[in-house]
């Protein structure tokens, strides 16, 4: 028997952005994701290749601080449902994903950590993962991803309020939520879930 399978992103979600600053946020949503065009580290500009390499992610990723109630939240979160890290940072990043979820004893709350594998882009990596892995949940901060997870599937997706992912027009099943630990809250608050059987 297992609980069910809630997805959680990131940046902006867990981590705190570059100078409390979230201007990463798509709103295009008048684009679907392609989830066949894949993009080669070498594609990028020289800038964006050394942000990839293991100083560059570093510098990048390791010095952020946690956002406001990310332990209490996902403490509470992990009482109803199986949490797996979902973002959009390159696989390189794992090492550096990894030391921030440690240094911030974050990381026991996660039975799996998946970053972007496949070269595709943030929207179109986590339409896909939620596809293939049935998840019914998921919490994120871009405008975008949120959209069209919630066209894809009746999911719902709690939508991490930033200026800029206000006022968008996000399908029903988007929550827009000040913290994780409201989304919990509100998960908690939802009639129970069925179990999953896990073989």
């Amino acid at each position: 028997m297992g609980l069910p399978e809630m997805t959680v992103d990131m940046d902006g979600v867990l981590c705190r952005p570059i100078l409390g600053m979230n201007l990463v946020i798509s709103r295009d949503v008048q684009r679907a994701p392609d989830v066949h065009r894949t993009r080669q580290l070498s594609e990028l500009p020289s800038p964006l290749q050394w942000l990839d390499s293991k100083v560059g992610q570093g510098l990048r990723y390791g010095w952020r601080l946690p956002m406001p109630q990310v332990t209490e939240g996902l403490a509470k979160l992990a009482e109803v449902r199986r949490l797996v890290l979902l973002t959009g940072r390159p696989e390189s990043a794992r090492k550096a994903t990894e030391r921030w979820l440690i240094r911030h004893h974050l990381r026991d709350y996660f039975s799996e950590i998946l970053l972007n594998d496949r070269g595709l882009s943030n929207a179109a990596f986590k339409l896909l993962k939620t596809r293939e892995r049935g998840v019914m949940d998921h919490v994120d901060d871009d405008g975008r991803v949120a959209y069209f997870l919630a066209q894809d599937a009746p999911r719902t997706v709690f939508l991490i309020a930033w200026p800029k992912n206000h006022g968008l027009p996000y399908p029903p099943t988007v929550v827009r939520v000040q913290s994780l630990l409201e989304a919990a809250e509100r998960i908690h608050q939802r009639p129970p879930s069925p179990v999953i059987e896990t073989p």
